[in-house]
């Protein structure tokens, strides 16, 4: 079980990676078929800029969990809930596309003390592949996190994140 779980894995990451590459080859002005996931947590009603520490926090967890160069172990003590992603991460340092993924955090806007909204593009070898995208931040034991759901939609973008558990 665990062997199949582990390559069902490899070939979403593969199959993400191939749509990433694709993205980046075809780019249009408007892609409204690019995944945007929205924030499970309530909005306030006024959603502030985060401050300048929390804002450089949350972009640092984003910029290192979203570099193909940082290794698996870094990478997901980065996301809410990084065991449940390592198979999936070791997946991505074996194809030489993902290892050219970058990302530039644009926005951080706090939801609430453990929330927060995140606004960036994903680059591939510089250049944006998935741009405008929208994700969420959760301040998890006192350390700001990538939440699970914006892996998870980039993940949906091939059609299986519901064979990772945390997804489903």
């Amino acid at each position: 079980m665990r062997r199949t779980l582990t390559g069902r894995a490899l070939a979403m990451c593969a199959g993400v990676v191939m749509i990433v590459g694709i993205a980046a080859g075809c780019s249009s002005e408007s892609d409204d078929s690019a995944p945007s996931a929205t924030s499970s947590a309530a909005a306030s009603s006024a959603p502030a800029t985060a401050d300048a520490a929390v804002t450089k926090e949350i972009t640092d967890a984003y910029t290192v969990f979203f570099n193909g160069q940082t290794p698996p172990d870094q990478r997901a003590a980065l996301i809410e809930s990084g065991a449940a992603f390592t198979p999936v991460l070791q997946g991505l340092t074996q194809n030489p596309q993902s290892m050219q993924t970058t990302v530039n955090v644009k926005s951080v806007t706090l939801v609430d003390d453990t929330h927060a909204d995140v606004s960036y593009d994903l680059l591939m070898a510089g250049n944006p592949a998935l741009p405008d995208q929208s994700g969420q931040a959760v301040k998890v034991d006192g350390t700001w996190k990538v939440a699970d759901d914006t892996f998870c939609a980039l993940m949906a973008v091939q059609g299986g994140a519901e064979q990772i558990p945390v997804c489903a």
